[in-house]
């Protein structure tokens, strides 16, 4: 189930708010853990059983750490183990399979493959949830939060469903006062209302679009110059306003509910360095591998090539998180390997002598460079895209392509997205004092929305498969 569906918006949202203001107090935790699973069971039920296992561990050692502090590392050591056991286990155990084939194959022992008819089906939203439940476990091992009492208070963090498959990650330190106590109010529903509203409007509006051209593009085996970057560019925009979307209509969500979550994103393509790229996107994810990995792995606290590794390791895995595929390690060595470039110069960018603007646009196209990676099937793909984006193209091969992702609509929705990505202030600001012009524009959008998607049949989230 899809936030940008009639199904969510004219029937499920409705009964669940229904449901949860139509009890008192902590049953509202009830209501809404019910209701989250139903969201989350809709398109596989079997999902809510792995679901339910994470959180019964997880809320049982955080109990055991409260219980007896002396053993706590034993506990959180099991919780930490069997989390990333089943999200391995789940998310990479075709990766590996695949890998092993090849290279028995390479080493000519194609008897040696293994041919079983096993395949495993990611959950959705597995790495979302295994990370919050994850930083419970670690907060209470380190002091930073109490146990939860209630079974039903971790099980509605876990899998409260505005922010269940794909995130932002909340911190169980950043909501347990919350989950205490918290005000509902007309102001806060208001709020939300509007970041719903506008993040509708992103994905239908400018999203769905950009992604169509980028698909078109991708899936085209032999582009010229200019289309391979207009392709490109389209997924940036489609990434960013899919994301960023879903992220604004799960804050709407959680404020109608009563709770606030952090920001998550924060005008990514406006930055001059991949350093300050990371302090902008995905939020919620980079602080959770700068909080739980990199210091962990020692920071910036035991030496300078130290330092460059770790950064180099956290992204690694951080590309390895978002998926079982060598384009993803491709994707996050990139990055770490510019965030350790910078950091040897200090956190400036190697460009740092030049106007903004262009500071701006040269960072803009390490990243469109590194979205390649991440956006292709494999990595010949990759290559083979990057061969077109610089050249080695056949030139007038994909007249026919440029025919379909040039025409007035999809350049129309291209050219708006790039002044909305530049130019546009971000939800986040724009609803934080809300009158009577500003919730007719949200309004207008979110119809406007309603009437696009009853013609698009293209509307995935793209990070609902990690």
């Amino acid at each position: 189930m899809v936030f940008s569906s009639y199904l969510f918006l004219f029937f499920f949202l409705p009964a669940a708010l229904l449901a949860y203001y139509a009890v008192p107090g902590k049953r509202r935790h009830l209501a809404l853990a019910l209701a989250s699973y139903v969201f989350y069971g809709w398109a596989n039920p079997w999902f809510c059983l792995l679901m339910l296992a994470t959180t019964c561990v997880d809320y049982a050692d955080g109990r055991l750490m409260g219980r007896f502090p002396a053993r706590k590392r034993w506990f959180a050591a099991a919780s930490v183990v069997f989390d990333l056991a089943v999200l391995g286990f789940f998310k990479y155990f075709n990766f590996g399979v695949e890998n092993y084939n090849a290279a028995v194959s390479a080493l000519g022992l194609p008897g040696a493959q293994w041919h079983g008819v096993f395949r495993v089906v990611l959950p959705l939203g597995i790495s979302f949830y295994t990370f919050q439940s994850l930083s419970y476990v670690i907060d209470v091992y380190r002091g930073e939060a109490q146990p939860v009492d209630s079974f039903v208070d971790y099980a509605c963090y876990v899998s409260m469903f505005p922010q269940l498959v794909a995130g932002p990650i909340i911190r169980f330190r950043d909501v347990a006062d919350q989950l205490r106590e918290r005000t509902l109010s007309w102001e806060k529903f208001a709020r939300g209302t509007a970041f719903f509203m506008l993040g509708m409007a992103k994905k239908v509006l400018l999203a769905n679009p950009c992604g169509k051209i980028a698909d078109t593009a991708f899936d085209t085996v032999d582009l010229g110059c200019f289309d391979s970057w207009y392709g490109a560019v389209a997924y940036a925009f489609q990434i960013y306003f899919d994301f960023s979307g879903y992220s604004d209509m799960a804050i709407g969500l959680g404020l109608m509910l009563g709770f606030v979550f952090a920001k998550n994103f924060d005008s990514p393509y406006r930055s001059k360095s991949i350093t300050e790229f990371w302090r902008r996107w995905h939020l919620s994810l980079s602080t959770w591998l700068r909080d739980y990995l990199y210091i962990p792995l020692g920071g910036n606290r035991r030496g300078k090539v130290r330092t460059y590794a770790n950064l180099m390791v956290v992204m690694l895995l951080g590309g390895l998180w978002h998926g079982a595929s060598w384009n993803f390690l491709v994707w996050g060595g990139i990055h770490g390997g510019f965030l350790a470039f910078e950091r040897a110069q200090g956190k400036e960018s190697l460009y740092r002598r030049l106007p903004g603007w262009m500071q701006t646009a040269a960072t803009f196209a390490i990243v469109l460079v590194a979205w390649v990676f991440f956006r292709a099937d494999t990595l010949g793909d990759a290559w083979q895209y990057l061969r077109c984006m610089f050249g080695g193209g056949t030139p007038g091969q994909g007249e026919a392509v440029r025919g379909l992702i040039c025409n007035p609509y999809y350049v129309a929705n291209f050219v708006l997205a790039g002044v909305a990505v530049w130019a546009f202030p971000q939800a986040w600001d724009f609803t934080r004092r809300l009158g009577w012009a500003k919730i007719a524009w949200c309004i207008l959008l979110f119809l406007l929305a309603l009437a696009v998607l009853t013609t698009q049949s293209y509307n995935p989230f793209i990070y609902f498969i990690f």
